[in-house]
């Protein structure tokens, strides 16, 4: 008996711990609820919003038969910031400063060699 006991005691307090655990995990989500009740235009207003700061920054990936160098030598010439190589795989984040057009530097950096893909930094939200 007492150890049907010690088990159900265990088991009761499992489940407290994992249902304080999933509630501690998600302390966003009235916020993440009311947002689907505002309709689209709402949360499109925040994606903006949550993008803007990174609209300068850049995601370029690279051959890695090619490798970097070609690439490198394009963002010293465009004036912009490296700011971080990847290790995982072959791409740079790359800041474009304020005074240059996005648009234009991510035509330039495309032209480079080596460079698969220029993406614009930002969050991606799924539904």
């Amino acid at each position: 008996m007492k150890k049907y006991f010690r088990a159900s005691m265990l088991l009761m307090g499992l489940l407290f711990v994992q249902s304080t655990t999933a509630s501690a995990q998600c302390p966003i989500k009235e916020q993440i609820m009311n947002s689907d009740s505002e309709g689209d235009s709402g949360s499109s207003t925040n994606r903006t919003e949550q993008n803007s700061p990174t609209t300068h920054t850049l995601i370029i990936f690279y051959d890695k038969k090619t490798g970097n160098k070609p690439l490198i030598k394009a963002i010293k010439k465009q004036g912009c910031t490296l700011l971080y190589k990847y290790k995982e795989f072959s791409g740079v984040a790359v800041k474009v400063d304020e005074k240059h057009d996005v648009d234009k530097a991510i035509a330039d950096f495309k032209k480079v060699k080596g460079v698969t893909s220029v993406n614009k930094d930002g969050i991606m939200q799924t539904q």
